[in-house]
């Protein structure tokens, strides 16, 4: 997988798209549901991410900069959440595709990527996700050494959900996957107009800045 994205701290990058640039995807990063879910209704701009149970060595990295989100159920949980957003848990497991299947909604463009283990800069955070402060202390606890890796994401919604079978490959604690064949973008519309967008990045860059 190509097109990584540098982890370096710095402002939001100003650069917004209106549609991806390619019509179509291979390369999906798996999320919970619930924090998808937030993120199709405009209320999660920044993941904060440490890598899956077999990528501890390295850690989580930025393997593409566009890919389609491919929604987990697995290790999440209401308490987890922030308490208004607990509500999305239930809506986004009665979308859960039928079993032996995966549901692709999004599609995801980062506009900027940085790391950092500093637990205030995660509470300055909190207007921007949905994760409950117990569950940020645990990763940032988790192999101690490697902060956290975050990154600001313009989200797409596809045209129309995508249901493709799982095959084994797919299966495991690991945040990219490449699929067996692509998945067509064309006509994904952007979860926040531009002007939405915009303003919610210039709060975000007086945090980071």
């Amino acid at each position: 997988m190509d097109g990584g994205v540098p982890q370096a701290a710095g402002p939001v990058a100003s650069e917004m798209m209106k549609m991806p640039p390619n019509p179509t995807c291979q390369i999906a990063l798996k999320e919970w549901a619930t924090v998808l879910l937030a993120m199709e209704r405009g209320e999660q701009l920044v993941m904060i991410r440490k890598g899956g149970l077999i990528e501890p060595g390295s850690g989580f990295e930025w393997a593409a900069r566009q890919f389609v989100f491919y929604p987990t159920f697995e290790h999440q949980a209401v308490k987890f959440l922030r308490e208004p957003s607990q509500r999305f848990f239930e809506e986004a497991t009665a979308r859960r595709a039928p079993e032996g299947h995966v549901r692709f909604d999004l599609y995801g463009d980062v506009v900027d990527a940085f790391s950092s283990a500093d637990p205030t800069l995660l509470k300055r955070l909190e207007p921007f996700h949905i994760y409950h402060d117990t569950f940020l202390d645990q990763r940032l606890k988790w192999q101690p050494q490697q902060p956290l890796v975050l990154a600001v994401i313009r989200v797409f919604r596809l045209p129309a959900p995508q249901t493709i079978p799982v095959i084994d490959r797919y299966a495991g604690c690991k945040s990219w996957v490449e699929l067996e064949h692509p998945l067509a973008l064309d006509g994904a519309q952007p979860v926040l107009d531009d002007a939405t967008f915009h303003e919610r990045i210039q709060t975000l860059r007086s945090i980071l800045i």
